[in-house]
């Protein structure tokens, strides 16, 4: 099955071809190259569907049998699964099946979450034990401000966190030991243990 994804943040994009690598996929199964949406996640769901309609157009040309979108929560008080569901009823109605998948707050938790990859680049990142408390275990999903957090953590003199630079390195070390940091079905599965 070809599988289309349409992301809305441009580190989101700029980091999926690191994300794929590590993807496990069913025989078979085949992602495309991303496209990207111009929107807002913190827009009304139709607004939000409306917005990513002409990605999927294009994905569908490309062979897209499965449309995926991954959005941030961000702090939104819905919560993910009411909010992918209400994105998904407005793609309906506008005749498109399409997958949703909400990152509770924003992509930046996701990054936050393994320290160790964030300690592999030492000269732009230096975690510390506060940090570490903040992230572990399983609360990097409730830093209300993720990319400030990674601010304090760059080492000094080598700027702030880069949206479109950083992830990319950063998920390069992400789970690099070789085995799969998620799983991908048909059937609207998402990321799994330390993604």
């Amino acid at each position: 099955m070809k599988i289309g994804i349409i992301v809305e943040g441009l580190g989101e994009f700029d980091s999926l071809p690191e994300v794929y690598a590590k993807l496990c996929l069913r025989p078979g199964d085949q992602l495309l190259a991303p496209a990207h949406a111009r929107l807002h996640p913190k827009s009304a769901p139709d607004q939000i569907a409306k917005s990513a309609l002409r990605p999927v157009v294009i994905l569908k040309k490309r062979g897209a049998e499965m449309v995926l979108l991954l959005i941030d929560r961000e702090d939104r008080p819905d919560c993910a699964p009411e909010f992918a569901q209400a994105i998904e009823t407005a793609f309906v109605a506008m005749g498109e099946q399409v997958h949703v998948v909400v990152k509770n707050r924003k992509f930046e938790n996701w990054l936050i979450a393994d320290p160790k990859a964030l300690a592999s680049h030492k000269k732009r990142f230096k975690p510390t034990e506060a940090f570490r408390k903040h992230v572990r275990p399983n609360k990097a999903d409730n830093v209300a401000d993720a990319p400030a957090l990674l601010n304090q953590i760059c080492v000094k003199g080598k700027g702030f966190y880069h949206k479109t630079q950083d992830p990319p390195q950063i998920l390069a070390k992400k789970g690099s030991s070789g085995s799969c940091v998620g799983t991908l079905s048909p059937w609207g599965s998402a990321p799994g243990p330390g993604v």
